[in-house]
């Protein structure tokens, strides 16, 4: 029966495994899914209890279909412990960097995964577009031209600067395209830009891969800090929502949330792919995939 185990759990124990990517930044060809950095490897065998008196848990699950899952909870305590430093005040603003990565990322991921989005087009310009503003303004109009012909279109955009300094950008989209009538409308707003459509290589699925993709050129945009160029740090359709649903703990779980929670990913996908839990245990993310 032990080789029957769903991934992610030792076949000697039946213990639910952490991953071990510690540390590793995310990017194509990495071990670790997108979503949280795995921060040790360990087993969940140490259960950690929180009063319901000083807070609860909150948990979440969002299934993608096609065997792509997600959970994730943590504890809210009812009094916060500290204040938040106002905007631009914090005395640690590598900790914050890396806080708005994942938080980016994992928007990224969510969006790119609940639409089904698995091709990369990519926009580039002739000329040495250095100009970020018009580089934003660009993408803005190209989108409002196709809207009148695609309706339906769906995207997440992420600018890339090359060694030269020039702008251009990868979007996720969904399915095979009008390549005539993507470079037809990106032309008429730049000139003579060119487009790229195509899968993400490699084996696997197309939309963890497409997540990858972004997701590294994401963490670029962040190295180059694009707020002092008043850009964001990417860009999607309006309106694209997430499929989630809250997940109630019950009593009888709170000594062992991490391990319940990894449960509620194996009854969908029948596989627990990665899972991770901050040195608290107050907190964690659990996917099917690897």
């Amino acid at each position: 029966m032990r080789d029957k185990l769903p991934a992610g759990i030792d076949p000697e124990t039946g213990e639910i495994l952490l991953a071990r990517a510690a540390g590793e930044a995310l990017g194509v060809g990495a071990s670790r899914p997108p979503g949280p950095p795995a921060e040790a490897s360990s087993r969940l065998d140490k259960r950690t209890y929180l009063d319901k008196e000083q807070g609860k848990y909150k948990a979440s699950l969002t299934d993608y279909g096609d065997g792509l899952c997600e959970v994730g909870w943590a504890f809210v305590p009812n009094l916060s412990p500290f204040k938040a430093a106002g905007r631009g005040l914090s005395d640690n603003r590598e900790v914050n960097k890396q806080r708005a990565v994942r938080r980016a990322r994992s928007t990224i991921h969510k969006k790119v995964l609940a639409y089904g989005l698995d091709h990369l087009l990519t926009l580039t310009y002739r000329e040495n577009v250095t100009d970020f503003k018009r580089a934003s303004d660009d993408l803005n109009r190209f989108i409002r031209s196709l809207k009148g012909h695609l309706p339906d279109l769906h995207y997440v955009a992420v600018p890339e600067r090359q060694e030269g300094g020039a702008w251009h950008w990868h979007l996720a989209v969904k399915g095979r395209q009008d390549v005539g009538l993507l470079r037809q409308q990106w032309r008429r707003i730049v000139g003579e830009g060119n487009i790229d459509v195509q899968k993400p290589r490699g084996r696997g699925n197309q939309r963890l891969a497409l997540v990858k993709y972004l997701s590294k050129y994401l963490a670029k945009g962040f190295e180059l800090d694009l707020r002092e160029l008043n850009g964001h740090r990417f860009r999607s359709s309006l309106g694209m929502t997430i499929p989630t649903v809250s997940v109630p703990i019950p009593q009888e779980a709170l000594g062992s949330v991490a391990v319940y929670m990894a449960e509620k990913v194996i009854q969908r996908s029948g596989k627990l792919g990665f899972i991770w839990v901050n040195e608290h245990g107050s907190a964690g993310w659990a996917c099917s995939w690897k």
